[in-house]
C-alpha cells in the first residue's frame, strides 16, 4: 500500500513515520495518517525521553511552490485531553516543538534528495498524548494538512506514572525529602518505601506523601497565565514525602508512587544520607551552577543534540561517582520556561536522572520571579502584591518570568524551613561543616527589609564551632568584570546595591563564599575583606552561570580583585571544605577538565559563638547561680505571704456577708454577685472599673 498526496498534477509527496523500525505512516490523497505496518493504526507509544524516528520518500523533486522545500515541517503538540486540535485557533502557534526538513539537507551542495530520515524527540511524558502534524510550504506561508483523526503519540506509563522525581534536605541531617509529579492518585496513598542498601527491601519503611499544585489563577498574568498547548498547562499533582531517623552517611534505596495504580510506581533509586552537622561532621562537598534551561542552545526549538545541559549534568554524575556530591545548587535561571508550562516539565526530565541521587536545591532568578503586576491585589508566591521594582534598577523593571512571579518554582520545590524563612526565595540549612544560606537578589535586601532582618539573624545565629564555613548565594552577582562590546553593563547597578548592603554584613560575620550566576560566565574574585584583597578571611565571590544557557560573546575588563575569568565554556564549580581552616574551590568543565582552582582560608575576622541573653557566660556560672536561688527564695517568700494574705481577706469578708444577712444591711444585695465579679470573670470587672485594655 502506498499513500499518496496530490498537490496539483505534478507532484506527490509520500511522507512517512517509522515507530522503532516497525511503524510506517503516510499523508494519503485525503489528508489523513494511517499506517501501513504492524498493525499499530494511527497511534504510538513511546517510553519517557523516547524518540520517534521520521522517514521521507518523495517519488521526484521538482521546481516550483510545491516541490519539496527547506522550510516544511513536522510539528508535535500536546494539548490538553479532549481538545480537537484541528479545532483549535491557535494551532499555528502552539506546538511545542517544530521539526524542520532542512535538519536532513544531504550532499555537497546541501541539496534536498528524495529520501531522508530524523529523529523527533526526546517525547516527554506530560500526562497526555501528543499529536504530530505536517506543514508544507507555500510560498511565505506553511499551510497544515491536519488529518481527520491526528496520529497519537502516547508518552511513557500515562497520567500515573510518577515522575520528575527530586531529593532535597531538609533542617533534620537526620531526613531527606523526595518530591515527585503524576496524576491526581491522592485516593490512593501515594508514598515513598526506604530502607538501608544492606537491609532487604521487605524491611523498607513507608512514609505517606502531602499533595499540592497551581492553576493559572496563582500566576500574575502575561503567558503564565494563557491556558494553552504551549503555555499553562496542568502541572499535575506534586507530591512530597519525608525520610525519617536516617543514619548519617549511610546508603538507602529507595522508590515512590503508589501501589495500587498501574505504571504507578517509580524505579528503586539511592542516596547517601546526610554526614551529620555537630560534632565530626567531615568534610563537607557541594557542585554549584546556574543558568541552565531545559533543552539548552538557545530558543527551546534548537536541536536537542546541541543542548549542552545533559553535558553539565552528565559531568556532575561523574564527579559524584568518583566521590560522593553532598549538594547540587542552582543559582537562579533553572528552566527559562518564561510561562511555557512544558518546559518545567522538559527541565525535570533533565534532571531526574541526577536529584534523584543527590539532593538539589535552587536560588530564585530573574526568570522565575521578575514580573510586571496586571492584578489587582494578587499576591506573588513570596507574599507580595507588587514585586521589588528599585528606582536605580532597569534590569528589574521588566517580566522575565512572563507572569510566573515564582509560584512553578516554589510549588516544585520544597526547601529547608527556619523561622523567618520564606519557601524558596531564602532558607538556609547546613551540609556538614558549611552553613548554607540562599538569597533572591529579586527582593529588597536595604536594611529593615524582612529579608535583610532575617539574613542578619540567621548569621548571627551560625555556630562557628560546628560551621566553620558560611557560604551565600543568590542570582545576582556583586562583583562580575564582563565587558559587552555596547560598553554598557545592565546590571551594574544591582551590584553597587548588593555591595553597599551585604558586604558589611559578611564581614561582619565571616561569610566565605557568595555563589551567583546571572552572567554565563565564569568569575573568581581574590578574597575581599573591606575591598581589598587579603591573604586571609574575607569573602570570594564567584560567578557561576555556565549549566547550559546561552553563552554570551564578551570579554574581561580589568579589575584589581578579579582572579580567574572564563568565558564560552559550560561547566560547574566544586566546593570542597577539606578542614575547618582550608577549603577547596574549582571549576570542572563538561568534559571533567579542572580549568580553576584555589585554596580559600580562614582569617581572624570570624564572629564569636551565639549565645542566648540569658545565658551566663562560664566565669560568671557561680555568682548567676548564687542569684537564682536567691530570687527563688524571695519569690516563695512573697507568694507564702500574699496566700495568707488572701486567707485573711476571705474570712474577714465572709463575716461581714453573715452579718449583713441577718441583719438586713445595705451589703445584702451585692452579697452573691461582688464575688462573682471577683473571682470568675476578671475581664467584666475590668470593663466595669474602666480599665486599660489587654494588648
Amino acid at each position: 500500500m502506498k499513500g499518496t498526496m496530490f498537490l496539483d498534477s505534478k507532484f506527490y509527496l509520500l511522507f512517512c513515520v517509522v515507530v522503532f523500525h516497525c511503524c510506517l505512516l503516510d499523508f494519503t490523497s485525503s489528508y489523513s495518517l494511517s499506517a501501513v505496518s504492524a498493525g499499530q493504526g494511527n497511534t504510538a507509544t513511546v517510553a519517557n525521553g523516547g524518540n520517534l524516528t521520521v522517514s521521507w520518500h518523495l517519488s521526484s523533486v521538482l521546481d516550483g511552490p510545491y516541490g519539496v522545500n527547506a522550510k516544511d515541517e513536522v510539528r508535535v503538540y500536546c494539548f490538553p485531553s479532549g481538545t480537537n486540535i484541528i479545532r483549535s485557533s491557535t494551532l499555528a502557534s502552539d506546538h511545542i516543538d517544530q521539526w524542520n526538513i532542512a535538519q536532513v539537507l544531504s550532499g555537497s551542495n546541501n541539496v534536498l534528495t528524495s529520501n531522508g530520515t530524523m529523529s523527533i524527540g526526546p517525547f516527554v511524558n506530560m500526562r497526555v498524548p501528543c499529536q504530530l502534524l505536517f506543514w508544507k510550504s507555500l510560498g511565505t506561508r506553511l499551510v497544515p494538512y491536519p488529518p481527520d483523526n491526528p496520529f497519537q503519540v502516547y508518552v511513557g506509563g500515562g497520567a500515573a506514572e510518577p515522575l520528575q522525581g527530586h531529593l532535597s534536605l531538609t533542617s533534620d541531617p537526620t531526613e531527606m525529602q523526595i518530591t515527585w509529579v503524576s496524576g491526581d492518585v491522592s485516593d490512593h496513598n501515594p508514598a515513598v518505601w526506604y530502607v538501608m542498601a544492606s537491609q532487604p527491601d521487605s524491611s523498607a519503611v513507608m512514609e505517606q506523601a502531602g499533595a499540592t499544585t497551581y492553576a493559572a489563577g496563582d500566576m500574575c498574568g502575561d503567558k503564565a497565565s494563557q491556558v494553552a498547548g504551549r503555555y499553562f498547562r496542568d502541572p499535575g499533582t506534586i507530591y512530597t514525602a519525608r525520610m525519617h531517623s536516617l543514619a548519617p552517611s549511610t546508603r538507602y534505596n529507595y522508590w515512590y508512587g503508589t501501589e495500587n495504580v498501574t505504571n504507578g510506581l517509580s524505579p528503586p533509586y539511592w542516596f547517601i544520607s546526610p554526614k551529620p552537622t555537630t560534632g565530626n561532621t567531615g568534610a563537607a562537598r557541594i557542585v554549584a551552577t546556574g543558568d541552565m534551561g531545559a533543552w539548552g542552545g538557545g530558543y527551546p526549538f534548537s536541536p536537542v543534540s546541541q543542548s549542552p545541559v545533559p553535558r553539565v549534568i552528565s559531568g556532575v554524575s561523574t564527579l559524584n561517582a568518583a566521590k560522593t556530591v553532598d549538594l547540587f545548587a542552582v543559582y537562579g535561571d533553572l528552566s527559562y520556561a518564561g510561562g511555557k508550562g512544558y518546559v518545567w516539565e522538559r527541565y525535570f526530565y533533565r534532571m531526574q536522572p541526577l536529584a534523584t541521587i543527590v539532593p538539589f536545591h535552587v536560588a530564585v532568578g530573574n526568570h522565575e520571579y521578575d514580573y510586571k503586576p496586571v492584578l489587582v491585589d494578587h499576591k506573588d508566591a513570596s507574599g507580595l502584591t507588587r514585586p521589588y521594582f528599585p528606582a536605580w534598577g532597569g534590569s528589574f523593571n521588566h517580566s522575565s518570568s512572563y507572569g510566573e512571579c515564582g509560584v512553578p518554582t516554589a510549588k516544585r520545590f520544597f526547601m529547608p524551613q527556619s523561622p523567618g524563612s520564606n519557601s524558596v526565595f531564602w532558607y538556609s540549612h547546613n551540609v556538614a561543616n558549611v552553613h548554607m544560606v540562599y538569597i533572591s537578589t529579586e527582593h529588597d535586601l536595604s536594611p529593615g527589609s524582612v529579608q535583610a532582618r532575617w539574613l542578619e539573624q540567621d548569621l548571627r545565629s551560625v555556630d562557628r564551632a560546628a560551621q566553620p564555613w558560611i557560604v551565600v548565594g543568590g542570582h545576582r552577582a556583586l562583583y562580575n568584570n564582563v565587558k559587552y562590546a555596547s560598553g554598557v553593563d545592565p546590571d551594574l547597578p544591582f551590584q553597587n546595591y548588593g555591595r553597599q548592603y551585604l558586604n558589611p554584613l559578611f564581614t561582619q560575620y565571616g561569610v566565605n563564599l557568595y555563589i551567583s550566576g546571572h552572567y554565563h560566565n565564569y568569575v573568581r574574585t581574590c578574597q575581599l575583606l573591606n575591598g581589598a584583597c587579603v591573604s586571609k578571611g574575607g569573602t570570594v565571590y564567584i560567578t557561576v552561570g555556565t549549566g547550559g544557557a546561552d553563552q554570551e560573546p564578551s570579554t574581561t575588563s580589568t579589575q584589581s580583585w578579579s582572579r580567574k575569568y572564563i568565558t564560552n565554556t559550560y561547566g560547574v564549580m566544586t566546593l570542597e571544605t577539606t578542614s575547618s581552616a582550608s577549603a577547596l574551590l574549582k571549576f570542572v568543565d563538561t568534559t571533567g577538565r579542572v580549568l580553576d582552582s584555589t585554596t580559600i582560608t580562614h582569617g581572624t575576622n570570624l564572629p564569636p559563638p551565639p549565645t542566648s541573653p540569658t545565658s551566663p557566660t562560664p566565669a560568671a556560672k557561680g555568682g548567676s547561680n548564687t542569684a537564682l536561688i536567691a530570687g527563688i527564695a524571695v519569690a516563695v517568700i512573697i507568694a507564702v505571704a500574699a496566700v495568707v494574705a488572701a486567707i485573711i481577706f476571705y474570712k474577714r469578708y465572709q463575716s461581714r456577708a453573715g452579718r449583713d444577712r441577718h441583719t438586713g444591711g445595705t451589703g445584702s444585695e451585692h452579697t452573691d454577685s461582688a464575688p462573682l465579679a471577683f473571682y470568675d470573670n476578671p475581664d467584666d470587672s475590668g470593663d466595669a472599673a474602666g480599665g486599660d485594655e489587654e494588648i
